[in-house]
Order: structure tokens, then sequence, then C-alpha cells
């Protein structure tokens, strides 16, 4: 008896998790840094479009405040530039003409995405990804990654 119970019991639960009633531990976490990735990206391509469409380069000294300051004047979907706000430790520095912004869990001292501006597609740095915590700090040797 306490073996068809045992059965029973494993097969609901696989049942259960091929249906989607039982959540993957982090599943949730790795949908929205996949979703702040995206959001980051399409930040990306609207400040250096708002750049190049001035015919400046990033500011040599562009930080957090200015990199929000200026997403609260071209941004449309305000909503998501303050969810990326409210929601993660930002840093944002200039880098060879760009600028790169770093993403890190609020809580620790841990980095989950860094985008350098140089792929507007693309996030080029996704810690989260790597199951390893990286610290917070910004990628030193950036430059490869940009190739």
């Amino acid at each position: 008896m306490r073996s068809l119970a045992i059965a029973l019991l494993v097969t609901t639960l696989i049942g259960c998790a091929q249906t989607g009633a039982v959540s993957v531990p982090g599943e949730e976490k790795v949908k929205e840094y996949s979703a702040t990735a995206v959001s980051l990206s399409d930040f990306s391509m609207k400040i250096i479009a708002h750049y190049q469409s001035q015919n400046l380069p990033i500011p040599n000294d562009f930080d957090a405040t200015q990199f929000f300051a200026l997403l609260e004047k071209i941004y449309p979907d305000q909503p998501r530039v303050q969810s990326v706000r409210n929601s993660y430790r930002v840093s944002v520095r200039p880098i060879d003409g760009g600028y790169s912004v770093m993403l890190c869990d609020p809580q620790a001292d841990r980095k989950i995405m860094e985008d350098l501006s140089c792929h507007l597609d693309r996030v080029e740095i996704r810690s989260w990804e790597s199951g390893e915590p990286v610290p917070c700090a910004f990628d030193a040797n950036w430059k490869p990654r940009c190739e």
C-alpha cells in the first residue's frame, strides 16, 4: 500500500510539473531578467539614437542619473523605466564613446546583467544565466564582448 501511495504521489507531481502547476525554482526570476534584458536593449536603442540624431557623443560623465533623466524624456513606456529603476541597483558608466549599464540585485552584491550598448539587439553580459554569483562590478575586460 505504501508503494502505491508513493507511486501515485510521484505520478501526480510529474503530471503537475509538466502542466505547469508546479513551478521550477527561479523560473519567475529568469522570466523577469529576460524581460528586463529586452528593456535594456530597447533603452540602448533609444539613447544611442537620441545622441546620434543630435550629432552628439555620449557624455564623458554619463551616469545613472543622466541615464534615467534622458529615458524619462524620450522613452514612451515610463512604467518600464520605473520598473528597472525600482527593481535593481543600477550603475552606468561611459565607455569608449558609448556607455554601460549594470543591474545588480538590490539586496546582494550580485550582478544580474550588464549592457555595454555595443550590440543594440542584446545585452552582452547576462550573469544570471551562469548560475554562479558574479560580484556587482563593471566588467573590466568589456572590449572583446563588443567585437
